[in-house]
């Protein structure tokens, strides 16, 4: 009988596990962005340059992959916007 529960748990364990794999994120290149739209995924590359906006509004900063601006193949957009 213990030998049974023991089965059976360790097939649960193996269950969830399986489920999360399924739900992992997937990772892709900067390139490969253009494929996902819609998608959920990690962008993964090099920030090749960036750029803190001051005297937009918003503040935005911009973060480019791969390669700078103006030839960037992916760009990060934040605003941060302090109420000012």
């Amino acid at each position: 009988m213990i030998c049974h529960k023991t089965r059976a748990s360790a097939l649960l364990v193996i269950a969830v596990l399986w489920a999360a794999l399924g739900h992992a994120q997937t990772s892709i290149s900067a390139a490969e962005a253009k494929n996902h739209v819609g998608e959920r995924a990690t962008v993964c590359g090099e920030v090749a340059s960036a750029r803190y906006a001051t005297t937009s509004k918003g503040n935005p900063t911009f973060i480019n992959l791969d390669k700078p601006y103006p030839k960037q193949i992916f760009t990060l957009l934040n605003l941060v916007d302090l109420g000012k």
